[in-house]
């Protein structure tokens, strides 16, 4: 059954995102269509943690449903205000932590992999002016080392929480490039966002496999 749910939510996601897709790239705006079909396609990962919370119930696997029906709310809120959004993933992101700190305590390894990346951080700190558009770039360092964060205990998780982490820090990375040099192409855009509902779909998965 494990394999059935996590590939029928795979395909459901896939089809939500191509969707969501196609109307945000189409010829008029429709922003409640966009953000349904956006939330819908995170929520399919959801779904799968869901399953994989009630199959065998751990407070780790609760978490990590908790976290992802956060990112549920935190796709349509980002859209809707920026700053507001990423607090919103923030919190996704607290709950991935707890998670990750329930099944594993951190050790030296976790550490210097959160170093590094928090120094990569804040070389990009000038980077996150455009996100901030005048307002404090501090909420946007607090998510990037909350992110950092995030990845750096995935090092000693299962394969998947490990992949999922890695493919939001690239998502985000390309997000804020995206904004930062406002690039428009539509590829990019597929690629970055395509990177995010694969990041959610394997954390997810990891309450299964």
């Amino acid at each position: 059954m494990k394999p059935f749910w996590a590939c029928s939510c795979f395909v459901l996601m896939a089809v939500l995102y191509l969707i969501y897709q196609s109307i945000k790239w189409g010829s008029e705006e429709h922003k409640w269509q966009e953000w349904f079909f956006k939330g819908a396609a995170t929520a399919m990962s959801a779904v799968l943690a869901g399953y994989g919370y009630f199959s065998a119930p751990a407070s780790g696997r609760l978490l990590i449903l908790v976290g992802l029906c956060v990112c549920v709310a935190a796709d349509v809120i980002l859209d809707w205000n920026f700053l507001a959004g990423t607090v919103a993933f923030g919190m996704g992101h607290l709950c991935y932590c707890a998670a990750m700190l329930l099944s594993q305590r951190p050790g030296r390894v976790n550490l210097i992999v959160f170093l590094a990346l928090a120094g990569i951080a804040l070389a990009f700190f000038p980077q996150m002016k455009k996100l901030a558009q005048g307002g404090s770039l501090y909420p946007y360092l607090g998510y990037a080392l909350l992110l950092a964060a995030m990845a750096s205990l995935a090092v000693t998780q299962k394969p998947l929480m490990l992949v999922g982490a890695l493919l939001f820090v690239v998502s985000d990375g390309m997000l804020l490039f995206l904004i930062a040099r406002k690039i428009k192409t539509k590829w990019y855009d597929y690629l970055c966002l395509g990177c995010y509902f694969l990041a959610q779909f394997m954390i997810g998965a990891s309450t299964l496999f």
